[in-house]
C-alpha cells in the first residue's frame, strides 16, 4: 500500500472519514518532529510527505530542511500547505510543491491525487527482458519484466496478482550477475488470453543496492544522469 506521511497538523487538511483512503488504496502515517518525520521516510519510503505550516511554522520547515539535508531522504516528493506570506520561505527550506493552506480537504486530496500521478509518470520507463520469480505470503509463481523504471515496473504473467497485493520478486537486470529480491506493491492489473496478461507495481522500500542498479541499467537508455551513487 503507497504511504503518505502527514507531518503534525496536516491529517486536518484532508477530507474527514475512512472512505476516500480505502477507495485510493493509500496508507496515511503521522509524525511529529523533523527527526521522527527523517526516521519514517527511511523505514516507510513514503511516496509524499505533506507539510502544514499554519500549527507550528517553525518546526515545519525545521523538517522540510531536515529531510531534504538527509542523503537517503532528499529525494522524496513534499507537499507544503502553507499561507501565502510564508510560501517563499518553504520553497527556501526545500518544497517542491507548495499549495494554499486555506484550500478546502477536497481542494487539497485533489492536488495529492494529481502530484502521485504525475511522480508515477515523470519516470521514464525502459523496455527489458528479465524473468522473475514470485511470491506472495509464501506461493510462489513465475513471469517477466517487460519494462522497469526506477519506480515500478510491469510483471507479463498468466496469473496476475491483486490490486493492494504486496509481492517478493526476484530477478535478474541484464548487467547484473548475481540478481536482486526486492518487495513490490501492485497497482494496476492487465487481464488478457495471450502475452499482455500481468500487473504493473511500485517499489516498496527499494534497497540502495538495487535502486543503483537499476538506476545505472536505466541511466544510458534514457539520457538522464543516475540519481544515486
Amino acid at each position: 500500500m503507497p504511504t503518505i506521511l502527514l507531518l503534525e497538523g496536516a491529517r486536518r487538511r484532508l477530507p474527514e472519514g475512512p472512505s476516500w483512503l480505502r477507495r485510493s488504496d493509500w496508507m496515511l502515517l503521522d509524525v511529529a518532529t523533523a527527526e521522527e518525520t527523517v526516521r519514517a521516510v527511511a523505514a516507510h519510503g513514503p511516496s509524499l510527505v505533506i507539510v502544514d505550516l499554519e500549527q507550528d511554522p517553525e518546526g515545519a520547515l525545521e523538517a522540510v530542511r531536515a529531510v531534504r539535508a538527509d542523503p537517503a531522504a532528499r529525494d522524496v516528493p513534499l507537499l507544503v500547505l502553507t499561507p501565502p506570506d510564508r510560501a517563499e520561505a518553504a520553497r527556501h527550506a526545500g518544497a517542491g510543491h507548495v499549495f494554499p493552506g486555506n484550500a478546502a480537504p477536497e481542494e487539497v486530496l485533489a492536488e495529492v491525487r494529481r502530484l502521485l500521478a504525475l511522480l508515477e509518470r515523470a519516470a521514464p520507463r525502459v523496455k527489458v527482458e528479465a524473468p522473475v520469480a514470485i511470491w506472495r505470503d509464501g506461493q510462489p509463481t513465475e513471469g517477466r519484466v517487460t519494462d522497469i523504471s526506477s519506480s515500478g515496473f510491469f510483471t507479463a504473467t498468466s496469473e496476475p496478482q491483486p490490486v493492494g497485493a504486496r509481492l517478493e520478486i526476484s530477478f535478474r537486470l541484464p548487467h547484473d550477475r548475481s540478481g536482486k529480491t526486492v518487495t513490490g506493491e501492485v497497482i494496476v492489473v492487465r487481464r488478457a488470453d495471450g502475452p499482455n496478461s500481468g500487473f504493473g507495481a511500485r517499489f516498496f522500500r527499494l534497497p540502495q543496492n538495487a535502486s543503483q542498479l537499476i538506476d545505472d541499467y536505466l541511466a544510458p537508455r534514457t539520457k538522464r544522469p543516475k540519481t544515486r551513487g
